[in-house]
């Protein structure tokens, strides 16, 4: 087994850097849209919808929410119907709610800009460490070092680390590889060639898989939220009827919605909560 390093040589860091440069120069995806922009605002949507979602998903969506609500303060303002059905399609709906928290949050308490370092932001909802840190980084070019799932996968294959090598190890390198005044450029490379240049690696497993989604409850939480987006109210009964489930299945999505006060409930039927 590979011994972990605490602390990488300078022909390791020098090495590897420029193995990432060069794949980024030749295969880096440049036009994506948030790469286009250092607004702040416009990072931290990219940032939250990118949170477990493809990017190919996360594109004509981002590109949609912007022209929806440009600002932090149209955001704020925007109904509950309206946020939930820019949103539909990319799932997970909550992460739209803790924008529009995170937007009402911003304009009442920091005049409409975002907290001036990471820590703030995690005080807001929907925000955690990695979050925080990756929306400075492409928004300021901010000298910090952040680890994801896919930038994980790139350091143990590249440093041949145990597959179960901790993040605070993890985070260690990171920070030591990051090139000075580079930051922004450097994660979008790191980013680039975890998804685009790394090998398969079998032997390096997800710390958590997703759920199948077909057949779930997480399917029927996502319709029940699509068919309110368009109607005042639903029934569940209908709505188990055109899922073909059973309605105890639909009983336990709604259930779950309400309880993140998405969803208000009485009787059989369903509305959306208001904005909170």
């Amino acid at each position: 087994m590979a011994r972990m390093p605490t602390k990488l040589t300078q022909k390791q860091i020098s090495t590897f850097r420029k193995k990432i440069w060069g794949f980024y120069r030749l295969h880096g995806r440049h036009d994506l849209p948030f790469r286009k922009t250092k607004n702040p605002y416009r990072i931290a949507v990219a940032e939250i919808m990118l949170q477990q979602t493809q990017v190919d998903r996360v594109v004509p969506k981002y590109q949609n929410w912007i022209r929806e609500f440009p600002s932090w303060k149209t955001l704020a303002h925007a109904s509950r119907q309206n946020i939930l059905r820019s949103w539909s399609g990319l799932g997970y709906n909550r992460r739209a709610i803790f924008l529009q928290r995170m937007a009402l949050t911003i304009t009442k308490e920091y005049k409409g800009r975002l907290p001036k370092n990471p820590k703030d932001l995690l005080g807001l909802p929907g925000i955690g460490p990695y979050t925080s840190k990756s929306i400075f980084i492409f928004a300021f070019n901010a000298p910090l070092a952040t680890v994801d799932t896919n930038i994980r996968r790139v350091f143990i294959h590249e440093f041949n680390l145990p597959a179960h090598t901790s993040f605070a190890t993890l985070e260690h390198i990171a920070k030591a590889l990051v090139p000075a005044k580079r930051s922004r450029d450097w994660h979008n490379a790191l980013m680039d060639y975890a998804a685009l240049g790394l090998p398969q690696t079998p032997r390096i497993q997800p710390l958590s898989r997703q759920s199948r989604f077909k057949g779930s409850i997480r399917q029927i939480r996502g319709e029940i939220i699509r068919r309110l987006t368009t109607h005042k109210h639903i029934s569940m009964t209908i709505v188990a009827r055109d899922m073909k489930r059973p309605i105890t299945d639909v009983k336990k999505a709604a259930a779950s919605l309400h309880k993140e006060h998405l969803i208000n409930r009485r009787g059989s039927i369903l509305t959306l909560s208001s904005n909170a």
